[in-house]
C-alpha cells in the first residue's frame, strides 16, 4: 500500500486528466493477464462477456497505470507489454482495433528486479525500458514523519468505504509513532481499520490499539518515573511543534494532523508555553 500511496501522489501532481488505474500483477491469474491488460472484442473467445471488455490500458487512458509486483509478471506477458511501450499501440484480443497508448506507466514491486534480470526470470529490455526515473521507498519505520499524513489518507480511504473518523488521538498517534512496523504500510492500515471497527467515538484512541503495541513500548529498560514523564512530555512537545510548523501556526490544521481538537491543543500549547 506505501507503493501505492506514492504512485498516487505522482498521478495527482501530474497535468493528465485520465484516471488512475491500479493493477497487482501478483493476483491476477496469468491465464487472464492479457485480457486483463489489454481487453477484449466481442466474441473473441469462448466465455467472453457480451459487447467485449476495456483493458487496463485503455482504462487509463491520458492518465496513469500502476503495474504493481511487476516481478510476479510472467515472461511472455512481459514480451507483449514491452512491445506496447516501445510502438506506444496495442489491440484487444480478437480485435482489429488499434488503440494508441497515452498513459503514464509507474512500476513497482518488493524483489530485487535486478537479481531476477541476472537469473533470466524477468526482460532486461523491459527493466531498462521501465528503470527511467527510480525511486527506492524506504521502510515505514525509516520515515516515521510521515506517519500522521498516511494516517490521514488511510482514514480517508476508509471514511469513503462507509466509516466516520475525524482522526486519532493524540494519545493514540504517540502510540502509534513508537511501534517499529515490520509490516509497513499494510499493517498500519490493517491496524487503523481494526481501529475503525472498534471505536466508540468519533476518533481512534489508544484503547482500541492492538496490544501488542503496547508490549513493544513497554520493552525498553525501565526508567524512573521522572525521567519516563519527561520523555513522553518532550515527545509531545516535539510533535505539536512540529505540527504547527507544518501548519505555518494555523491552530486548526495543525490539531487536524495531531487527530485532536482544537480546545486540547491550546491546552497541550498552554501547558508547554507555546503561546
Amino acid at each position: 500500500m506505501g507503493k501505492e500511496l506514492f504512485a498516487q501522489g505522482i498521478h495527482a501532481a501530474s497535468p493528465q486528466s485520465g484516471p488512475f488505474v491500479q493493477v497487482n500483477c501478483a493476483a491476477i491469474p496469468p491465464e487472464l493477464l492479457e485480457s486483463e491488460f489489454f481487453g477484449y472484442a466481442d466474441g473473441a473467445f469462448t466465455g467472453a462477456k457480451k459487447g467485449g471488455m476495456k483493458g487496463k490500458f485503455e482504462l487509463a487512458q491520458n492518465g496513469t497505470i500502476f503495474l504493481d509486483e511487476i516481478g510476479d509478471m510472467s515472461l511472455p506477458l512481459q514480451s507483449k507489454i514491452l512491445r506496447v511501450l516501445q510502438e506506444k499501440e496495442y489491440q484487444p484480443i480478437g480485435s482489429s482495433k488499434t488503440i494508441h497508448l497515452n498513459t503514464k506507466i509507474i512500476a513497482a514491486t518488493n524483489q530485487n528486479i535486478e537479481q531476477m534480470v541476472a537469473e533470466g526470470k524477468f526482460r532486461e529490455d523491459l527493466y531498462y525500458r521501465l528503470n527511467i526515473m527510480r525511486l527506492n521507498i524506504p521502510p515505514l519505520r525509516k520515515r516515521l514523519e510521515d506517519l500522521p499524513d498516511i494516517i490521514q489518507a488511510i482514514i480517508a480511504r476508509l471514511n469513503s468505504s462507509g466509516f466516520y473518523i475525524r482522526g486519532v488521538t493524540h494519545s493514540a498517534l504517540t502510540k502509534l509513532m513508537k511501534h517499529s512496523w515490520p509490516g509497513n504500510v499494510r499493517e498500519l492500515q490493517n491496524i487503523l481499520e481494526r481501529a475503525a471497527n472498534l471505536k466508540t467515538e468519533d476518533y481512534i484512541d489508544t484503547v482500541n490499539i492492538p496490544t501488542f503495541i503496547e508490549k513493544e513500548i513497554a520493552a525498553p529498560v525501565m526508567q524512573p518515573a521522572s525521567t519516563y514523564k519527561q520523555m513522553l512530555h518532550s515527545t509531545e512537545k516535539d510533535m505539536i511543534i512540529s505540527a504547527l510548523e507544518e501548519a505555518k501556526g494555523n491552530k486548526t490544521k495543525a490539531s487536524q494532523l495531531l487527530g485532536i481538537s482544537r480546545p486540547w491543543l491550546y491546552a497541550k500549547m498552554k501547558k508547554y508555553q507555546l503561546d
